[in-house]
């Protein structure tokens, strides 16, 4: 029986994530990724494999979102400060909110709003990009810099292990990037 973690297998399988995400995964954040998962099914972001341990949500031909599995601890290097759980133990959700600008007065939570903030990719000096980053924004009212390298051109920012609260964030605020979005091609 072949191991379905492994990149070789995952590379010729193309697995579903919820066949892998076991492998890794238990309790309440089992739960809380399987719903969240059928959920994108239902809104027609289906997750589709791409990386080992690695599942990503296209809209309107551009990436909307990863999510990750266990590979490289930095991936999982956001977590809550309450969560305790160890990073080959969990998963993380990434949201591209390309458009966040034009909808971050909707992000009217103070507790997400930190947790965007915190979970952002931020512009580091040794990323070999050519940092300090260009790719300044005002966000909540505090300027940031973004590292067009690690923040995939836009504004990731990463959910390690979601709890149910934020999953509903995380649902409003893929509604907002996917309006802005159409907002953005009908403009153009």
């Amino acid at each position: 029986m072949s191991d379905i973690t492994t990149l070789a297998v995952q590379k010729s399988a193309k697995p579903q994530i919820e066949d892998v995400l076991p492998h890794y995964v238990g309790g309440q954040n089992l739960q809380n990724a399987l719903n969240f998962i059928s959920y994108l099914r239902e809104i027609k972001l289906k997750p589709t494999w791409t990386l080992h341990n690695a599942w990503k949500g296209v809209y309107k031909g551009k990436v909307i979102y990863y999510i990750r599995l266990p590979v490289y601890p930095s991936h999982f290097s956001h977590k809550r400060p309450d969560d305790k759980t160890d990073w080959t133990k969990s998963w993380t959700f990434t949201p591209y909110l390309h458009n966040i600008e034009e909808y971050q007065e909707k992000i009217d939570c103070e507790e997400i709003q930190k947790r965007i903030l915190d979970c952002l990719k931020y512009a580091n000096p040794n990323c070999g990009r050519g940092c300090p980053c260009k790719n300044k924004k005002v966000l909540f009212t505090k300027q940031i810099h973004l590292c067009n390298g690690e923040s995939y051109g836009g504004c990731a920012t990463w959910f390690t292990n979601p709890n149910e609260v934020e999953i509903e964030w995380i649902k409003k605020l893929l509604e907002l990037e996917k309006q802005a979005r159409i907002e953005r091609k009908i403009q153009s």
